[in-house]
């Protein structure tokens, strides 16, 4: 599939999610998703209404929630997958024991509970056992894992929340799978880790001091903005591009604001784009 032909950035990311950029996969989507899935990309790309109107719908303006609205679209719009339950509470008798975000019915008849998520992690190794965090140093994937699989994914398991999906599942097992989609970023810390990182085409991070290391590679760069930090923006859209040669300013906006900036990169001509998370020197 060719992300670049969609121009909308919520159809763009769409199509993002149903490529499957996976950290961690439990269930497969792959076989689920429709036969007319492009066409239906297509004509969606052409008249996004219903899916503006979906995320519009939305309260939140935060990433996660973002991202829960495109899988619920997905999922409801370009699966044969249906949906059983969605965000529902579990309740005990001193409040609420978790959240399932969603509960669906294979056409065979199987159900399955998803719990989903969207994140971006950096490699750092000397923090080991949580070597890939957040840019925001507050969580880990070894921390998001753990939690999911051993509270979110065995809620269902409980008495409370057998009460409540008994009727539902008609005796039919639930079988509990982790989905959290995202991208991994390793560390640049010299012309070698450039070079194995162009290579691979993952996601890299470095530090706002190093960044002038990439003016060998890259000519331009933009900073992204949540929530579109899922698929690419096209080269030929309607924004500005700040030549790298301009890379001292970024550098000094540090001194004000030391939250990292998720930037992308090109090589105009070439059409290479490398998304790169720039930290504080003090990261």
């Amino acid at each position: 599939m060719m992300i670049s032909e969609f121009h909308h950035p919520f159809v763009r990311d769409l199509a993002w999610l149903v490529e499957g950029h996976y950290i961690e996969k439990d269930f497969d989507l792959e076989p689920y998703w429709l036969d007319d899935l492009l066409s239906r990309l297509t004509e969606l790309n052409r008249n996004p209404d219903d899916l503006i109107n979906a995320v519009n719908a939305c309260k939140s303006h935060f990433l996660g929630s973002y991202f829960e609205t495109l899988f619920s679209y997905a999922i409801k719009h370009l699966s044969s997958l249906r949906v059983v339950l969605e965000h529902f509470q579990i309740q005990g008798e001193n409040g609420t024991l978790g959240e399932v975000d969603m509960l669906v019915e294979t056409p065979c008849g199987q159900l399955h509970q998803f719990e989903i998520a969207i994140k971006f992690y950096l490699e750092r190794p000397d923090l080991a056992p949580h070597s890939w965090i957040d840019p925001n140093k507050n969580d880990s994937l070894l921390k998001k894992v753990t939690r999911a699989r051993e509270h979110q994914l065995s809620i269902l398991e409980t008495p409370e929340g057998l009460s409540i999906i008994n009727e539902i599942a008609n005796n039919r097992k639930i079988n509990s799978s982790l989905l959290v989609f995202g991208r991994l970023y390793c560390g640049l810390k010299d012309k070698d880790d450039i070079e194995l990182w162009l290579e691979q085409g993952r996601g890299g991070w470095i530090r706002a001091s190093e960044f002038i290391l990439l003016m060998s590679y890259f000519s331009h760069f933009l900073i992204l903005k949540k929530p579109h930090w899922m698929a690419f923006s096209n080269i030929n859209e309607n924004f500005t591009l700040f030549s790298l040669q301009s890379a001292y300013n970024l550098v000094g906006h540090f001194l004000q604001d030391e939250r990292p900036q998720h930037i992308l990169l090109w090589e105009i001509g070439k059409g290479v784009k490398r998304s790169v998370f720039v930290v504080p020197d003090s990261w």
